[in-house]
């Protein structure tokens, strides 16, 4: 009996899955780290921890409700609002992550702030780059929350 081209086809992908299934795996798993070191930076208001995260030359952008404006940074120029140390309310900090979509070479991940006095959600490009997962640019909305009383 002579193979048909779609049963080789067939036996082909079968053959490969497992490898892509890995790869695919290996790259989520190195999107995760780099999101962990991201929230590392965060929690301790630490520039030099989110730089391990995110690129000096990736982008920010935003639209403030404020100012009714588009707000456009370089990572660099966001990351001058890091003290250096953790926020004075960090313990009433609340940070979560969802990694929406990963590919050989691209990520998209949403992550959700609940703040004290911000409501937010950023949405993280990530792109490999030389073999490393890194953010290149970050959008961000959100709403002030009225001052507790």
């Amino acid at each position: 009996m002579k193979p048909t081209i779609q049963s080789l086809a067939l036996t082909a992908m079968l053959c490969f899955l497992p490898t892509l299934a890995t790869a695919q795996n290996s790259n989520r798993a190195a999107v995760e780290q780099t999101m962990q070191q991201l929230m590392r930076g965060f929690e301790a208001g630490d520039s030099a921890l989110i730089f391990e995260a995110f690129r000096k030359d990736g982008i920010v952008v935003g639209h403030s409700a404020t100012t009714g404006k588009l707000v456009t940074l370089t990572a660099e120029e966001w990351a001058e609002g890091f003290p250096g140390k953790p926020a004075a309310d960090e313990d009433q900090r609340h940070r979560s992550y969802e990694i929406l979509d990963v590919t050989d070479e691209v990520a998209m991940v949403k992550v959700r702030l609940d703040y004290p006095g911000w409501d937010g959600v950023d949405y993280l490009a990530l792109l490999k780059i030389d073999g490393r997962w890194q953010i290149v640019s970050k959008s961000w909305g959100g709403k002030r929350k009225p001052a507790a009383t």
